[in-house]
């Protein structure tokens, strides 16, 4: 198979539902781990494509709750399980869908690696969570045409 042909493959992937993973920075809001890092490596779910294609929402899948957040966080963490999605590696995660992350579809398409897919239960179930999160701005929701 031809590079441009695996980089078409991945742009029809962008879609609600499809798994990534990429690097995120502080500026992109997502805190490194580790003293002196200046990145992390997260997994993330497309839950929204824009009308014109050009940005997508996003949803982080991480793998526990965030203690500190967890009176407001966590009833919009979505757990996914490790029998349902190989990727996990055996672990619970969580995706959070008190918030999203809106990322140019040319970073996804440039940077990200693809993972898979949501099934489209879970997806439905994120997004309806999404959808009542307080944080999500009448902006994001008429974006996206939500």
């Amino acid at each position: 198979m031809q590079l441009k042909d695996i980089e078409s493959l991945k742009t029809m992937q962008i879609r609600a539902g499809s798994i990534f993973k990429v690097v995120f920075y502080r500026k992109d809001g997502v805190m490194p781990k580790g003293f002196g890092e200046t990145s992390r490596l997260k997994y993330f779910v497309i839950v929204w494509v824009d009308e014109e294609g050009n940005f997508v929402a996003t949803s982080l899948i991480n793998t526990s709750v965030n203690i500190n957040l967890a009176h407001v966080i966590a009833p919009y963490q979505y757990c996914i399980y490790p029998d349902k999605y190989e990727f996990l590696d055996g672990q619970y995660r969580y995706i959070d869908c008190y918030m999203v992350k809106i990322l140019p579809k040319s970073r996804i398409e440039c940077e990200a690696e693809y993972i898979g897919v949501l099934e489209d239960e879970d997806l439905e179930r994120v997004k309806s969570l999404l959808y009542r999160s307080p944080v999500i701005g009448k902006d994001i929701i008429e974006s996206f045409h939500i």
